[in-house]
């Protein structure tokens, strides 16, 4: 309860904080905050599922599931991207992020047909903590690379530890990292576009 309570404060904080900056932004930053906006609440939305519904029954058990889904498979993917592509200066367009999007659901869903849900967890989030890797590598600032540096690791963590580790994290571990990565990655966010809006 607690962990989940935690997750979603961050999570919605994240949220917040980085839409409202993205207001003041050119277009292409504007998208990338606006995308990573969006991945938060998917999260958000997952932890407030968790909080709110009691699986009672099998229909409620499934909207939970596909909630964990959406911020696992879309959301966390999508924020990792965003955060990559701020790093490396690219511009996506908002049909461009949109196909992404179905990108990802639609490759969540092979593989969960093919039987492969465990495996597609695994290296997915190993290639998020890479994507983050990278962008620390190319952001600006040397707090800006040591938060999403930092971010990295705990994403993992909580998406893959049972396959990582050989000692067994709790559930309230794996949320408390989650919760923390993704505050790492909003300030890392949030202080690399603060330049930009300095020099407007």
């Amino acid at each position: 309860m607690l962990a989940n309570s935690l997750l979603l404060l961050a999570a919605l904080a994240g949220a917040v904080l980085l839409f409202r900056r993205s207001e003041a932004l050119a277009e292409a930053p504007r998208s990338q905050l606006q995308v990573g906006s969006l991945s938060l609440v998917f999260v958000a939305l997952s932890a407030m599922g968790q909080l709110l519904l009691t699986p009672t029954s099998q229909d409620i058990a499934t909207l939970q599931r596909l909630l964990d889904n959406l911020a696992v498979y879309a959301g966390l993917p999508l924020l990792a991207t965003a955060t990559l592509a701020l790093a490396m200066g690219w511009y996506w367009s908002k049909a461009g992020w949109g196909r992404w999007l179905l990108a990802l659901f639609a490759l969540f869903e092979l593989c969960r047909r093919m039987g492969l849900g465990e495996d597609y967890t695994l290296w997915l989030s190993l290639a998020l903590a890479a994507a983050l890797l990278v962008a620390a590598w190319r952001l600006q600032g040397l707090l800006s690379q040591l938060t999403c540096a930092l971010a990295a690791p705990l994403l993992l963590i909580s998406l893959s530890a049972p396959a990582l580790m050989t000692a067994e994290l709790s559930d309230t571990v794996r949320l408390l990292a989650k919760a923390v990565g993704l505050l790492l990655l909003s300030g890392s966010l949030l202080q690399q576009t603060s330049r930009e809006t300095a020099a407007q």
